[in-house]
Formats: C-alpha cells, sequence, structure tokens
C-alpha cells in the first residue's frame, strides 16, 4: 500500500474521545489518498477504499490500557455491536477493525469476531451500553486466546496502516528478531509481557534468548488459566497475562535458523550490559540508531571513512557507537577507567587505543601520543560521539538539572570567550573543546547525537555564532526521544554531522525524519529545517514593543482563573486590562506555559496586556495555543516564534479573530473576583475580556430575580473587549462567520443559563460577578447544558481548525 508523504500525529495530550477519533481519521485520510470515513449507525468510524478494499471500523476511546484484557475485551464488545448493524441491515461487513486510544492502538480482521455475530445476544442494545448489558460477552472475548492483536504505539501508525493492508489481504508477517533489533525486542519483553519475577538482568538476558532459540524447552504454561513460562533453567516464571504474550511471538518470529541462534546467543552480554547501563540513568544509543549514524557519515564522508580517518569517541562509554564495526585507527575515551575494563572483558574494539579521559577538564597533554600527533599534524580526524545532555540550569526544554554538574574547565573558558548560557550545558562543553582542538588542526569533523536545542534556542545564540566559525553543517536527521532507552518522549534528538568547511547554514539546518517502524527497522518519512531567529525578532520581543518604559507594581498573583497567591513573583503595569503567561518562545512550552489571567500570573515569566498591545497578546496565545496539545509534538518542539508578517492580506482577519478565539481556550483565565485577599488586602479584580454589555447583563439578572449580580452590574461599566467587539470599533463586523458563530453561541449560553446562575454560583467560582469569564462559566455550562456547550466546543474547534495553518502562513512559524 502506497503512503502518501509526511504526517506527524501526536494524540497524547487529546482531551476527549471526540479528538481522538478526529485525529485518526484525519491521519489516515491524509496517508492513504481515496480512503473515506463516514459514520454509519453513529459508529465511531468507518473508512472506505474501492481500489485498496478496505473497509475499516473504527472504535475510539479517550484512555484506556490495550494490554488489560478485560478492558480491551470491552471495547472490542463495542465494535462487534457495530459490525452486527452491517450485517443486520445487510450490508457488506467491514474486514478490519481498528481499536485505538490517545495512547495505542490495535487492528483485528473481522473473522476473528464473526463466531459472535451468531450468538443469541440482545443485539437491540446500543453499542454504548454493552459494557453494562452483556458481560457475557465481554467475558467470552477476555477468554478467547485466539483474539491477540499486537499493541502498537500511536507513534506507528504508519505501521498501523500496513498491519490493515495485511489484513484486508489476509498477509501475515513475522519480523525477524536480529542483532540490530534484539535490544528494543527485549526491552519491550520485559516492560509488557513479563509479570514481577526475581530474576535479575543476567538472567532475564538468557531467558529471553533461550525462548528464541529453544522455545521446546521454554514455553507458555499448558493450563490455560496460569499465567506463566515453563523454562528449562529458571522453573516458572511469571507473565502478565497469557494472551499478551500469545500475541508477541505471533507478531515476531520464533524460528531460526542454527547460524541465527548462535548470533542471537552471543549478544546475552549485551542486552545484560546495556540495560544495567539504563538503570543506572545512562543514555544509551541502540544499535540500529547508532547503523543509521554511520550510514549518515558515509553519505557525508565516503563508504571508506572508518579506514581512511582517524575516529576518535571522546564519550565513549563501552561503545556503543563503534563496538560492531572495526575501524584502522580508533581512540575511544571515557570518563571512567571501569567502563573500559567491562568493554575489555567483553572484547569491543580491539583494535581501538581505550584511555581514561575528562574531555571537559583534563589537559591536552593527557591524550594518548598518537591522538595528540594526530591532531598536531593535522590528519583529518572525525569525532564521533554522545555526549551527556546535562545542564546546571533548566535553560532549555527537557534538559537533565544537577546542580553543579557544569563547573568544568571548560564552562569557565566559555564564560570568559562570551559562549552565553550555553556554557551550563554538558554537551555544548564538549563543542566547545573541538573548537578549540579545530584552532590547532583545520580538518577536524563531527558526528553527533545531542538534542536539537543548540541549533534553535535562543539562549543558544552567542554558541551558534561562535561555533558556526568554526564548523559547517552538511547533513543530519532528527527522531524522538524515547527511541533512546528510558528517555521521555515529547522531544527529538538529532544527529548533526558537522565538517570544518564552514558554509553559510547558519539558520536553517534540514533534518530528515526517521522512525522506527513495525517491524523494528529505521525507516525516513520526510524532512524537518530545524530553524532559529538569530538576526530576526522574534514574537516574545515583538508583542513586547508597547510595554517599553512603562513601571510595573505588585498585584493579587493569580494561578488559575480563581486561586490566589500571597507568594507570587509576577508584576503588572498600572492600568492593565490583564497578563499572558508567555513563557520560553518555543512550541515546546505551549501546552503548560501560555496563558491568559485578568491579574498578574504567579509565575511571572509574561507580561502585562494594555490597550495598545491587546491584539499582539490575542494574536500570540492564538498562534501559541493552537500548536499545542497533539501537535506539540517532537518534531516541533524547538521551533521558534517569530513576528509576524503583519502586511500579509489575511492578517488583519486572523487580528480580529485571535480576540474571539482568546475568550474561549482552554488556558483562557480571564476571571472575575470579588473582594479576595491579597497581602492584608481586600481587591476586586475586572474582567475586561467580558464580551457581553452591563446594559444586558443588568436585564438578565433583572428577568431571574438575581439581585447580587444585578447590584454587581449596576454602578459598573462595559468592559473593553466588548468595546472593541460593539463599540465605536466595531470589530464584530470584521469577524470571520466562524469566529461569529464561537461568539453567539457564548452569548445564548450567557442568556440561557442566567436562570441557574445564582443556584450553582459560590464563594469559589465566583459567579456572583457580572462579568465572570469562560473559565467561571464553563463549570455551569458543562453541568447544566452539555448539548449547547458539546456544540459550542464543536463551533469552536472548527474555528481553531481554520486558524492553525495560518499560524504558519503567516509567518509565526517556519515550516
Amino acid at each position: 500500500m502506497k503512503l502518501s508523504g509526511q504526517t506527524v500525529v501526536n494524540l497524547s495530550l487529546a482531551v476527549n474521545e471526540m479528538d481522538v477519533g478526529y485525529h485518526y481519521r484525519e491521519f489516515f485520510s491524509r496517508k492513504i489518498q481515496g480512503l473515506n470515513f463516514t459514520s454509519p449507525f453513529k459508529c465511531d468510524g468507518f473508512g472506505e477504499h474501492q481500489n485498496l478494499k478496505i473497509r475499516l471500523l473504527c472504535e475510539f476511546k479517550e484512555d484506556v490500557d490495550f494490554k488489560k484484557r478485560l478492558d480491551f475485551a470491552a471495547v472490542l464488545a463495542q465494535a462487534i455491536y457495530y459490525v452486527k448493524k452491517f450485517e443486520l441491515t445487510g450490508i457488506k461487513l467491514p474486514s478490519t477493525i481498528l481499536l485505538g486510544d490517545r495512547d495505542e492502538c490495535c487492528v483485528l480482521h473481522t473473522n476473528d469476531i464473526i463466531e459472535y455475530l451468531a450468538m443469541p445476544f440482545d443485539w437491540e442494545i446500543a453499542p454504548s451500553s454493552v459494557e453494562k448489558n452483556n458481560l457475557e460477552l465481554i467475558k467470552m472475548i477476555s477468554e478467547n486466546e485466539k483474539i491477540n492483536p499486537f499493541i502498537f504505539s500511536v507513534t506507528q501508525l504508519d505501521d498501523v496502516l500496513e498491519k490493515i493492508a495485511d489484513l484486508t489481504d489476509n498477509v501475515k508477517r513475522l519480523i525477524p528478531i536480529t542483532n540490530h533489533n534484539i535490544t528494543e525486542v527485549f526491552d519491550y519483553f520485559q516492560k509488557h509481557i513479563l509479570g514481577k519475577t526475581i530474576l535479575n538482568t543476567n538472567e532475564l538476558a538468557n531467558l529471553f534468548v533461550q525462548i528464541l532459540v529453544n522455545p521446546f524447552e521454554n514455553y507458555l504454561h499448558p493450563v490455560s488459566k496460569v499465567s506463566a513460562l515453563v523454562t528449562k533453567n529458571f522453573n516458572q516464571v511469571p507473565v502478565k497475562n497469557r494472551k499478551a504474550y500469545q500475541s508477541f511471538f505471533e507478531h515476531f518470529k520464533s524460528e531460526y535458523s542454527p547460524r541465527e541462534k548462535e548470533v542471537l546467543t552471543s549478544i546475552v552480554d549485551r542486552l545484560v550490559e546495556d540495560a544495567t547501563r539504563r538503570k543506572q540513568g545512562e543514555f544509551f544509543t541502540p544499535t540500529i540508531w547508532v547503523d543509521k549514524a554511520h550510514e549518515y557519515i558515509a553519505s557525508v564522508f565516503g563508504d571508506d571513512w572508518k579506514e581512511k580517518y582517524v575516529v576518535w569517541d571522546p564519550a565513549w562509554g563501552t561503545g556503543n557507537l563503534t563496538r560492531d564495526y572495526r575501524f584502522k585507527e580508533l581512540y575511544c575515551s571515557t570518563l571512567n577507567q571501569s567502563d573500559i575494563d567491562t568493554a575489555n572483558q567483553m572484547g569491543y574494539n580491539p583494535e581501538s587505543v581505550k584511555f581514561q579521559f575528562d574531555f571537559l577538564n583534563d589537559p591536552d597533554e593527557k591524550l594518548p601520543q598518537g591522538l595528540r600527533n594526530a591532531i598536531d599534524s593535522g590528519r583529518e580526524i572525525i569525532v564521533f560521539m554522545n555526549p551527556p545532555y546535562a545542564t546546571a540550569n533548566v535553560m532549555g526544554n527537557n534538559s537533565d538539572h544537577k546542580e553543579g554538574v557544569a563547573k568544568t574547565k571548560m564552562n569557565k573558558l566559555m564564560i570568559g570567550e562570551g559562549w552565553g548560557k550555553s556554557s551550563q550545558n554538558l554537551y555544548s562543553q564538549f563543542y566547545f573543546r573541538l573548537t578549540k582542538l579545530q584552532e590547532i588542526n583545520k580538518k577536524i569533523k563531527l558526528g553527533v547525537f545531542t538534542p536539537p536545542l543548540y541549533l534553535t534556542g535562543d539562549a543558544y545564540r552567542e554558541f551558534r555564532t561562535n561555533f558556526l566559525k568554526s564548523f559547517g553543517f552538511e547533513k543530519g536527521f532528527l527522531f524522538e526521544a524515547s527511541n533512546f532507552s528510558d528517555v521521555a518522549k515529547g522531544w527529538g534528538i538529532n544527529f548533526g554531522i558537522f565538517s570544518e568547511k564552514t558554509n553559510e547554514i547558519r539558520t536553517y539546518f534540514k533534518h530528515d525524519l526517521i522512525r522506527l517502524n513495525e517491524e523494528m527497522s529505521l525507516v525516513n518519512y520526510g524532512s524537518k529545517n530545524l530553524y532559529n531567529t538569530d538576526g530576526v525578532k522574534q514574537a516574545s520581543k515583538w508583542v513586547r514593543e508597547e510595554l517599553k518604559g512603562l513601571k510595573t507594581f505588585d498585584a493579587p498573583q493569580i494561578s488559575s482563573a480563581t486561586i490566589v497567591k500571597n507568594d507570587g513573583i509576577g508584576t503588572i503595569v498600572d492600568s492593565a486590562l490583564g497578563y499572558l503567561l508567555n513563557n520560553a518562545n518555543n512550541v515546546g512550552s505551549n501546552n503548560q506555559q501560555v496563558c491568559f489571567f485578568t491579574g498578574t500570573c504567579s509565575k511571572a515569566h509574561g507580561l502585562s496586556v494594555i490597550k495598545k498591545n491587546i491584539f499582539k497578546c490575542c494574536n500570540l496565545f492564538l498562534a501559541r495555543r493552537v500548536i499545542s496539545g497533539q501537535f506539540a509534538n517532537w518534531v516541533n518542539w524547538n521551533d521558534e516564534y517569530l513576528e509576524p508578517k503583519e502586511e500579509h492580506e489575511q492578517f488583519e482577519q486572523f487580528k480580529y479573530d485571535s480576540v474571539v478565539y482568546s475568550l474561549f481556550e482552554s488556558k483562557s483565565n480571564q476571571s472575575s473576583l470579588r473582594q479576595i485577599t491579597y497581602k492584608d488586602k481586600l481587591w476586586d479584580i475586572k474582567n475586561e475580556f467580558f464580551w457581553v454589555s452591563k446594559e444586558e447583563m443588568l436585564n438578565l439578572s433583572n428577568e431571574n430575580n438575581y439581585s447580587d449580580l444585578y447590584n454587581d452590574a449596576r454602578t459598573d461599566s462595559d468592559r473593553h473587549v466588548y468595546k472593541l467587539l460593539f463599540g465605536e470599533e466595531r470589530i464584530y463586523d470584521r469577524l470571520s462567520p466562524d469566529a461569529k458563530l464561537v461568539l453567539d453561541k457564548a452569548t445564548e449560553l450567557v442568556r440561557k443559563s442566567m436562570s441557574m446562575r445564582e443556584v450553582f454560583a459560590n464563594d469559589e467560582n465566583h459567579l456572583k460577578s457580572w462579568d465572570a469569564g469562560y473559565a467561571q462559566l464553563k463549570l455551569l455550562w458543562k453541568q447544566y447544558y452539555a448539548e449547547d456547550f458539546k456544540e459550542f466546543r464543536e463551533l469552536y474547534k472548527n474555528l481553531e481548525d481554520r486558524m492553525r495553518p495560518l499560524v504558519y502562513e503567516l509567518g509565526f512559524l517556519m515550516k
């Protein structure tokens, strides 16, 4: 099946089941041209493709653990009820069934469940109520050993599509376990298949390999109620459940030739060593990614680079980057002598010169004579490494924070030579020392695994200025950090190749996007420009231009819409309309560090909203929040926000629509608070973002006999956003149709909910305030006006989806 180009989806922060289904369907539709989704019988989705003969029934949930047998069975039972509706109405049945949530999914052939359709269940009950009304079916599915779909991560959706195609064509593929993917497979086996066991790492590795090479003496217990393995050397070993074990070995190849068995047996020690190092918290470069790095180095410096160049890994550990290859002249240095002792026992790179060396502190004189001669005589050298990523202060996203870790000799030199904040990061210090060596030898080249922040982050501005004087970018690839064992997902790692031939590449660094597929092999699925804001204006500076010279003062510190803190650090300018939390300037901070408030944000890291910059604040709030949740992922995590193209023909529409967007987003915390205590004084917080007139609120409160709200509004005045919308500027007339629909529906809800507002109001939600904001009102709407609120959120989502591409079109972000 031919898939279309790059499509990236991250469902981990989907807020509801509807979001989950939307993104799956959108992904599949983009990847397979001609795949059309409908919702017969109100199912979550039915995808059909005439030429490819795909008939895919989908059942989506927000968050279900499909590895738990009963949870899986309950979702599948609901899907079976939809399949039955196809049968009862004489429609051709779906051929495949997809079950998915925001983390994982699985695919089955309809033949796997066909037997249930003939059973005498009550087929009239709604599919959504199966879990309550047909426990018998759920129990039967959970006990059916033939139903064992492989559970995919949502990062493997391309592989899911291939699986759908295979099932449609009735093809079954088994994935061989090799020395290149065995670490990843063993890691999965430990986490998802085995139960709690007293076996140590060495025993687990041996058990795993023995199951592969000798399955007749290491097998699942024959009694179906026993979740354990019968093993030759370790007695009975518990598994989490029999179904997961069976599914695992239905997905991976379990029969191997004598030669293949010999290879698998020979790498038990590697499994032990790698697992041990991961437990000690060290970043581990899996073999499959090392192979890809070798391939990329060869594409730049030639297939004979291991023979032609001197190669040095100054962060060698026990040789993840080199141990599967032979080099003509290899130097391996590491901080710990014990690493060298272990590597020698294992027989790694016997041809190399191994030596203990503190790369960030030891002098050049401590280097082996051969390496010193190579540097001093100008020989061509490739430095190939995966240095530590720790930083002394959290300067960027996802860096390890270890107090004092960066206090090295290189750190002091970098500070003295003006390398800025990058001096706090260890991998930056590695790069710095290499520029010092480049001053001696102009023929040093680099191949390095690191987070890509050094190419994009504002804190690395001085770093790039200095580093790119010595090295020129040649080529690179980007992949998700979770491919490094025990590293959190959601951010990226890049492998960058630099030569001594400096070039004009300073702001855009093109990288191939690489992922690990279902077959445990790496595939290229597009490209990504890693870019920075060097030489251009950042959006975080653009939004502050009108605040220059204005003094700020202490005011109530707000941590959410209605919670006031006495120990916050924010300040606000006099007569401010509100406050925009706008931490950092990249996509990685959008999820948690971008919010609107009517008072001072207790975290600071933001700016005051005043009449002169309110449009800019709304513009940037939209540009950031619309690229959050599933739209903020490891590919764009480090993308920086830029000053937009205000001259663009679509900017004015974006400008006005962003005001409506900013009122009703999940991080729109504009609120109205009365008589709150802050530092022993009572304060009233007005909501200048309220969009309904004082006069209408007086009429509504009067009609509903709500005296407290009436009296609160009686002596007050219209708020600033209402004046923008309906006053002299009347930007309401310039709103797009979908923005008007959102605003009008919100106003309708304000009117409709007034009858319940007094009953619902309390000292915590402050709904007695006539200008209470969306963060307060939605509590009432959700509880008593669920259908209207659902309609409102759908209208808002339509606006959001239309606005999202404009973030790139208008230049806030670069593709």
